[in-house]
C-alpha cells in the first residue's frame, strides 16, 4: 500500500500501520502483525447499509434461505461450491441436502458475527460453509478444528472400524482480510511438500471478500458472479444483466425485500441492525486498542531513543576520560552499562 510506514512504534504492540491518512481519519485500512500478516480490516459504517431493495446475503437468515440445500435454491449452493472448489474435488457436486451438525453445539459465537451451513452431497462428502463477518483470530486453526470434529464423528464405536472416511470440505467466506497477499481465494488440502496430494479427507477454501474488486462489467466466471453478488447485492437496486439466465437469478428473487413476508422482513431488519451494532462495537474496540497501542508504542519508542542517546553521550565522555561517577550522574545510566561501554571502547 502507498503511504508512509511508521517504524517508531513497537510492532509487537500495534503492528505496522501502512496508511497514515487512514489512521488520521480513524479508519484502519490495513493492520499487520509482527510477522507481516494482514489481520483485519475496519470499514466505514455506511458500507453496511445498502440500498434497501435486496437483503444482505451475508446475514444468517438471508444466506441460509438463498442457499438452502433443501429447496430449489440448492442450485445456487451447488454452483457456489463448485466454483469455489474448482479443480480440487475428485468430481463436481451434483446434488446436496442439509445435514445436522455432527458435533454437539458447534461454535457459540453470535450469529451476527459468524454462522454456518452444513450439507452433504450425493457422493457423501460433508460440506461446512462458514460465513465470518468480523475478524476472528486463528481462522485457519479454527476451521481445521471443526472439520476434524466432523471427521471424528464418522467413526463407528463398538465395531471394527477400518477408517474409511468421507471427505470433509470447509469453505470459509470472510468479510475481512487474513492473508498478506492480494489473492482473494485460496484452496488447500493434505499434500506432500512437493505438492502431491496424500489424502482427500480434508479440503479447505478461504475467500476474502474485501480483496475481490472486479467491477460488474468484468464478471466472467461463475465464481466472479457468486462473489460479486455476496459482496454487493445489498447495494443494488435491480438485478444486473450479467445475472440473467444464470442460476444466480434465484438469489435476487430470494433476497428481494418486497417479496418477503412481514415476519421475514422484521427478522432481517433485526438481523441487519444487530450486524450494524456488532460492527460498531468491533470498530470501537479497534479504535480504542489502536489508540492505546499508539500511546504505548510511542512511549516505548521514546524510551528506547532516550537510552540510545544517553549511551552515545557516555561514549563521548569516556573518550574524554571523564570519571565514571560523573558519567553515571549525567546520563542516568547504571554503572554496569557505563563499564560495558568502556569495555567495548577498549576492544577497538
Amino acid at each position: 500500500m502507498d503511504g508512509e510506514r511508521f517504524s517508531v512504534y513497537d510492532p509487537d504492540i500495534i503492528g505496522n500501520l501502512t496508511t497514515k491518512k487512514n489512521m488520521e481519519n480513524n479508519i484502519v485500512a490495513e493492520i499487520k502483525n509482527s510477522h507481516g500478516e494482514m489481520i483485519g480490516e475496519a470499514k466505514t459504517f455506511e458500507e453496511y447499509k445498502g440500498a434497501g431493495v435486496f437483503a444482505d446475503l451475508l446475514l444468517d437468515r438471508t444466506f441460509k434461505k438463498a442457499f438452502n440445500p433443501d429447496s430449489q435454491n440448492k442450485v445456487c449452493l451447488i454452483a457456489l461450491l463448485n466454483a469455489v472448489l474448482e479443480g480440487e474435488l475428485a468430481s463436481p457436486i451434483v446434488d446436496v441436502q442439509s445435514r445436522n451438525k455432527e458435533y454437539s453445539d458447534g461454535s457459540n459465537e453470535n450469529r451476527t458475527s459468524i454462522f454456518d451451513l452444513h450439507c452433504i452431497d450425493s457422493a457423501q462428502r460433508r460440506f461446512i460453509i462458514e460465513v465470518q463477518i468480523l475478524f476472528q483470530k486463528n481462522i485457519v486453526n479454527r476451521s481445521i478444528y471443526y472439520a476434524s470434529q466432523t471427521v471424528v464423528a464418522q467413526g463407528q464405536r463398538g465395531k471394527k472400524y477400518n477408517y474409511e472416511l468421507n471427505p470433509v470440505v470447509t469453505v470459509v467466506i470472510m468479510e475481512f482480510n487474513v492473508f498478506a497477499d492480494d489473492r482473494y481465494i485460496r484452496r488447500a488440502k493434505l499434500r506432500e511438500i512437493n505438492g502431491s496430494c496424500i489424502s482427500d479427507t480434508l479440503y479447505f477454501a478461504y475467500v476474502e471478500l474485501p480483496k475481490f474488486n472486479k467491477p460488474l462489467d468484468e464478471l466472467e466466471t461463475t465464481l466472479d458472479k457468486a462473489l460479486y453478488a455476496l459482496k454487493n447485492m445489498k447495494n443494488m437496486t435491480q438485478m444486473p444483466k450479467q445475472y440473467v439466465n444464470t442460476v444466480f437469478e434465484l438469489l435476487f428473487s430470494t433476497a428481494k425485500l418486497a417479496k418477503l413476508s412481514k415476519e421475514e422482513q422484521k427478522m432481517i431488519d433485526e438481523a441487519q441492525k444487530a450486524k450494524w451494532d456488532e460492527y460498531a462495537i468491533h470498530k470501537a474496540a479497534i479504535d480504542s486498542g489502536l489508540q492505546q497501542g499508539l500511546e504505548q508504542g510511542l512511549a516505548k519508542g521514546l524510551a528506547k531513543g532516550a537510552d540510545q542517546k544517553a549511551r552515545e553521550i557516555a561514549k563521548k565522555m569516556l573518550l574524554k576520560k571523564k570519571p565514571v561517577e560523573e558519567i553515571i550522574e549525567f546520563t542516568e545510566l547504571s554503572e554496569v552499562d557505563v563499564l560495558a561501554i568502556q569495555a567495548d571502547l577498549d576492544k577497538t
